[in-house]
């Protein structure tokens, strides 16, 4: 039984972890502006893009547009930061991106 109680923190803090990296957001430095490239406007879907590119930075909805917003941040060339935003109609397919130049100073 004191044993038992001994591993529980323990499994505890391993779940939880487990937990995180299921949402963590895909390293910015793994992704390519290439990787954008093969989205279609009204064809690729969410399940698409999450596939392709791997998690966003974060998720946004807008509720009046009814749009929600992915922002990815990513690699152009070997060292500008860019962030992508991806929008997305209420039906969970694909509309536009917006690129925007990150300055080191944001970073």
């Amino acid at each position: 039984m004191i044993d038992s109680m001994r591993a529980w923190p323990a499994m505890a803090t391993l779940l939880a972890l487990a937990a995180c990296a299921t949402y963590a957001p895909t390293p910015f430095w793994t992704i390519r502006e290439a990787a954008f490239r093969d989205l279609k406007p009204g064809v690729s879907t969410r399940e698409d893009v999450r596939k392709q590119i791997g998690v966003p930075l974060s998720e946004m909805h807008f509720p009046r547009q009814d749009e929600d917003v992915w922002e990815y941040r990513y690699l152009e060339g070997a060292t500008v930061t860019m962030t992508a935003y991806l929008y997305f109609d209420s039906q969970g397919v694909y509309k536009n991106i917006f690129h925007l130049y990150v300055p080191r100073t944001l970073r």
